[in-house]
């Protein structure tokens, strides 16, 4: 007896035994998570890359910002061209080609709110290392991809420094180990202001070459670098790195337009090339800004990060560059061909297709159910059984020749009560958590909705510690009178039906009304909670303890032959405690004799204790089944979300989704301890508790901006080339930007400010304030016109009507390569320029109907003359109104050491100067600022 008593207090299904696995299991998970997600160091052996030169190359292309708009753009240029250069004079099978033929014309599409038109004339350095298989060398080729330009804010050592070091690297690792397949480098330049560079080499013929691509970007400044899409399944085969950070959801954001942002692989893909994207994603409040540069992070992450980018790139390009036998270019065809994918702790790939997760869903939506049912009927009818065999019912109906009607109709409520309770008690529970964590929600929001940008995982602790304490505090209630909570057994199996119920219905939406990927968390939790409930019926048909209801164990009653004896708890056995595991131990006490009373004395068994009632090992395996997996994967989910969306309300961002997705993905990671949950011990409820408190305070009330993670503002300054008047603009949250930031400026100094309500960044606002003569900005360039020259000679125009409803624009620019046509009467329904081959859009460029609002036009060289030849649409008789300028992007402490030519903005100087220390400029357009005049036709 005492050996079974201690093996109950270890194994069975008890407070203390629950609660010490429960704490096991996702403290390994959660640790197990952090360490993972953490920057691999650079090891002694960088499998063939040159990890040293990758970092010297880094220092020189992230020296100082250089966005296409620069000089300091020029020089990074020829650094790249050089040492491209460099490595293929050394090898016959490596070419360079700095193209300076290729140019394109595109439209935003029919979709876009406000449709422009781009021209671009290409000053990429394309790369091509001829493959040994002579099959292979003019087609299915392998395209890597990424950009020199940084903005005009950022060095750009993240975005896009390191994916061009990395390629540097490829360059060189694939002259040394020619591949089986021809690779081409598209170096490209004009990323940041509309994906420039990726179409102008789609006009270039080494895109026929490739049918594949892995485009390198930087999406933020630093940390883990993501795979962040795959256009299909083929290509994604190669992932075959030993830290794989990948997951479906990001994609499935992009393709649904919650990420609102480009990369290069969008044109890549348009053009029907198969391939990746692998970019960084941490650090949005540094993106963009000074400090996205190796000083802004310490020597040690800059180096892990570039690792992490040379390690991805160089595991998958040997896989797609050497595919002779074609795996990463089979596609399977049809709907549901599309990927679903994610990684394990960065040491495992899970791949298949959504077809595959499809045919899963409807296996366990249509088999599952059925099982489910017949096992829970067994298990009822064996129950049933059971208890007439043992009496149950006889002695429970004896009881009526005792008992009032009244009682008797009393007891019924409140078994009927006691049931309905049990049956709807997980119901209450989801109800309460989503509730409860929809107001703490709607406090970030309304209280202190930037917390999240500096205190991420304070936010989602307290989350987490609100859908623990509403999940298990609803599941415990009641208690019996000794503090436990009755049948535990049977309440674990009522819950894991309830929650099976509730994974179905979502595996029903997910499957039939949002056919995502993503929701691959969704078919795996249903599978362990139909597979945990099946353990549990089994476990009822076996006659496992604790199945009991509360009159069957709880009862101070003994009956033989219908006679009542009572059991009374002796003092000198002692009273259990709950918590301690000890058993308590009941005697039986006859009552006084009757006239039914038998002659000769029976005695029966005592009654089995009511206060921990639970059975050995079977509770065990199936905590193993239902918890583990849905908390890994919804862990790993809630990191990457958390990271992608904490700092992205300076964006523009809605607090309620960035809060939202946290509290949703909260619940999703503490529901799958609920059929455990009502034998948590009381003293962690209290700590979980405590811990919420104090995280939800502190976050509630702590300021929301750090130097290590400062607030972004977007500037911008604009020069009226007819009134001469200069107005500066400055973007941010309203509850800092009017009343903390702008007074700091020398400049606005009794000014008034034109404050409204930013365009396409919710939340934000928009200030304007005119200012002096001293902060008047200098395009610089020219010997003539070095400094500050005369505003009428920045931009030089003539507009010439040449037909009822066309005309000739030319514009030219002081040292610039950048210049804009925006129309405000009347769109324009087509466009040519000068020199441009008469090629036209490109395939998949569409106008709308009432014609673009705005051509953007680049060039190569400096200020060249643009001559745009374009067809209004509309009326004849109706106006064309518009805007003519250009725009610059230099200014002098971004030119320290290289690339300066006269470029002044001294109103983003004072900026510089006088923000406070937690917060950081960043650029608001392509264009620091701009000049120009208004037309009529």
């Amino acid at each position: 007896m005492g050996f079974l008593t201690g093996l109950s207090a270890v194994l069975a299904f008890r407070t203390v035994p629950t609660t010490i696995l429960i704490t096991i299991i996702y403290a390994a998970i959660f640790s197990a998570l952090l360490i993972t997600d953490q920057l691999p160091s650079v090891p002694k052996r960088t499998q063939g890359l040159d990890f040293q030169q990758a970092y010297r190359d880094l220092h020189e292309v992230a020296a100082r910002p250089h966005p296409f708009n620069s000089h300091a753009n020029v020089l990074v240029r020829s650094y790249i061209l050089n040492r491209v250069e460099d490595i293929a004079s050394s090898y016959d099978h490596v070419s360079v080609d700095f193209d300076l033929s290729s140019n394109a014309s595109w439209a935003s599409g029919l979709l876009s709110t406000n449709p422009y038109a781009v021209y671009y004339e290409s000053d990429n350095v394309l790369v091509k290392v001829e493959g040994s298989d002579k099959e292979y060398q003019e087609s299915g080729g392998l395209l890597l991809s990424a950009h020199w330009d940084s903005v005009s804010t950022a060095p750009g050592a993240t975005d896009d420094g390191m994916g061009v070091v990395t390629l540097l690297s490829m360059v060189k690792y694939f002259a040394e180990n020619r591949p089986s397949r021809t690779v081409v480098f598209n170096i490209n330049n004009g990323e940041e202001d509309g994906l420039n560079g990726a179409h102008a080499f789609m006009e270039h013929p080494w895109v026929n070459i490739t049918d594949t691509f892995l485009n390198l970007e930087g999406a933020a400044a630093g940390g883990r670098p993501l795979l962040f899409r795959a256009t299909s399944r083929a290509p994604l085969v190669s992932w075959s790195t030993s830290r794989p950070h990948a997951n479906v959801i990001t994609g499935d954001a992009f393709s649904r337009g919650f990420i609102r942002s480009g990369t290069d692989y969008s044109v890549y893909e348009q053009a029907g090339l198969k391939g990746l994207d692998f970019a960084f994603y941490r650090g949005r409040s540094r993106y963009h800004t000074k400090y996205d540069s190796i000083p802004g992070m310490s020597s040690d992450k800059s180096k892990n990060a570039l690792w992490a980018m040379m390690e991805g790139t160089l595991a998958s390009s040997l896989v797609l560059a050497n595919d002779v036998k074609g795996k990463t270019r089979t596609e399977s065809v049809g709907q549901g061909s599309e990927p679903v994918y994610f990684d394990l702790f960065g040491a495992i790939m899970i791949l298949f297709t959504f077809q595959t997760l499809w045919i899963v869903n409807i296996v366990l939506l249509t088999v599952g159910p059925v099982i489910l049912l017949m096992l829970v009927y067994f298990e009822h009818i064996i129950r049933v059984t059971s208890r007439i065999r043992s009496g149950y019912y006889r002695a429970v109906n004896g009881d009526v020749h005792f008992e009032n009607f009244m009682a008797r109709a009393s007891a019924d409520i409140k078994y009927f009560l006691k049931g309905f309770w049990v049956w709807s008690k997980f119901w209450t529970a989801l109800l309460l958590g989503v509730g409860f964590q929809i107001l703490l929600v709607v406090g970030y929001a309304k209280l202190n909705p930037f917390v999240i940008h500096t205190h991420p995982w304070l936010v989602l602790v307290s989350a987490l510690s609100l859908a623990y304490l509403t999940t298990v505090l609803a599941l415990t209630f009641p208690l019996t009178k000794h503090g436990v909570v009755p049948a535990p057994e049977q309440q674990k199996l009522s819950v894991l039906l309830h929650q099976y119920v509730l994974t179905w219905v979502l595996l029903v939406y997910t499957t039939s009304v949002v056919p995502l990927g993503r929701t691959y968390f969704i078919t795996a939790w249903n599978a362990v909670v139909l597979l945990g409930a099946v353990l549990a019926c089994v476990e009822g048909m076996a006659g496992a303890r604790g199945y009991e209801d509360e009159e069957e164990i709880a009862s101070q009653r003994h009956h033989v032959r219908g006679v009542r004896y009572d059991a009374v708890g002796t003092a000198e056995n002692g009273h259990q405690d709950s918590e301690n595991g000890h058993q308590r131990v009941d005697v039986i006490e006859e009552t006084e004799p009757t006239e039914v009373t038998p002659l000769i004395a029976q005695h029966g068994q005592p009654a089995r204790s009511s206060e921990e009632q639970g059975a050995i090992g079977w509770w065990i395996a199936q905590l193993l089944v239902v918890v583990p997996l849905p908390v890994i994967l919804a862990s790993h989910i809630a990191v990457i979300m958390l990271f992608a969306m904490n700092q992205t309300l300076i964006d523009g961002t809605s607090p309620f989704g960035v809060y939202g997705v946290v509290s949703m993905l909260a619940l999703l990671i503490v529901l799958p301890l609920a059929p455990f949950s009502m034998n948590m011990h009381r003293w962690l409820n209290s700590i979980v508790l405590l811990i919420f408190v104090l995280s939800t305070l502190y976050t509630y009330l702590a300021f929301p901006f750090s130097q290590e993670t400062p607030l972004k503002v977007y500037f911008a300054q604009s020069v009226d080339l007819d009134t001469s008047r200069v107005v500066t603009a400055l973007s941010g949250p309203r509850q800092f930007l009017s009343t903390v930031i702008i007074p700091r400026f020398p400049s606005a100094y009794n000014q008034a400010l034109d404050c409204t309500d930013a365009p396409d960044m919710l939340g934000l606002q928009t200030c304007k304030w005119e200012v002096g003569d001293a902060f008047v900005p200098s395009p610089g360039g020219s010997e003539r016109y070095y400094g500050q020259g005369p505003m009428s000679k920045w931009v030089t125009t003539s507009i010439k009507r040449t037909g009822p409803n066309s005309a000739r624009i030319k514009v030219q620019g002081l040292n610039t390569r950048s210049c804009t046509l925006q129309f405000s009467g009347k769109g324009v329904k087509s466009f040519h320029l000068s020199g441009d081959g008469g090629k036209g859009l490109q395939g998949g460029s569409e106008v709308p109907e009432d014609g673009l609002e705005q051509i953007r036009l680049w060039s190569r060289d400096w200020e060249k003359e643009f001559e745009v030849d374009v067809d209004f649409a509309g009326s004849e008789d109706e106006k064309a109104t518009g805007r003519v300028s250009c725009g610059w992007a230099e200014y002098e402490s971004a030119t320290v050491g290289g690339g300066r030519t006269g470029g002044k903005i001294p109103s983003l100087e004072e900026v510089l100067l006088f923000l406070p220390e937690w917060a950081v400029v960043t650029k608001s357009s392509a264009a620091l600022f701009d000049a120009g005049w208004g037309f009529e036709i």
